[in-house]
């Protein structure tokens, strides 16, 4: 080996020793777990719609009507819950935002181990929110989103009958993860709730729920929450 070849390898040494000593001291106070929380900050910072397409709520086609972001189409929901098997056709023409905020907390697993809250004989069963409260939920879109009420689609006409389900909201264009299931046709309630699916398989499972004792509630004592919780175990789409 020539004293030249000697020389460079013994520079290259050095410059690797001091780049090293200089990252050590330029981190010198900053613990493993700050590292890892500054990363997290970084990638929290991304808009959620960047990430996750469901969470996208700006497209529009050319009559400048909601578009999905993600495929909605022929979707079947299924609820298996702790009383039986409950599946449901998705009305993806009639109301596409509302489908896709439904499919999209699904497939994140958003209902699976919650109880329906609120059972009320002869009319409704009511799931969706995760403190079990009736207060809670949040949609995919992170706020509430508006109602999809067309009076010129097979949905709003057919009403609210047996097996429907629909968007829970506390007022106008207040919808989150709420929903109910009609256990029985209501010819008197006001069109104020999305209608996006209704009951395939498993009307029986519904009536079941919806006969179950409850505790009195705000809306006397027929309306309220289920002595004995009944769960949504698992949610899954088809």
């Amino acid at each position: 080996m020539t004293n030249a070849v000697k020389i460079s390898s013994v520079i290259a040494a050095i410059i690797v020793i001091v780049a090293v000593v200089m990252i050590v001291k330029n981190n010198k106070g900053g613990s493993r777990e700050e590292v890892k929380d500054m990363v997290s900050q970084t990638e929290n910072k991304q808009p959620e719609n960047q990430t996750n397409p469901c969470a996208d709520a700006s497209q529009k086609d050319s009559n400048g009507k909601f578009k999905p972001a993600v495929d909605i189409a022929n979707k079947t929901a299924v609820l298996q819950t702790s009383m039986g098997e409950i599946s449901f056709k998705l009305y993806d023409q009639d109301a596409p935002k509302t489908v896709q905020n439904f499919v999209c907390l699904i497939q994140k697993g958003y209902y699976d181990g919650i109880k329906f809250h609120r059972v009320s004989h002869g009319f409704v069963i009511q799931a969706g929110d995760p403190t079990g409260t009736g207060a809670g939920g949040e949609s995919i879109f992170g706020g509430k989103f508006e109602d999809e009420l067309n009076p010129e689609t097979p949905s709003y006409k057919e009403g609210y009958v047996e097996g429907v389900l629909a968007m829970a909201n506390s007022g106008p264009n207040t919808n989150g993860s709420q929903f109910f299931i009609m256990t029985d046709t209501r010819t008197d309630l006001s069109h104020a709730y999305t209608i996006f699916g209704k009951v395939t398989v498993g009307l029986d499972v519904v009536k079941k729920i919806g006969a179950v004792p409850v505790e009195p509630g705000p809306f006397g004592t027929e309306d309220g929450a289920p002595k004995t919780p009944v769960l949504i175990n698992k949610a899954i789409i088809k």
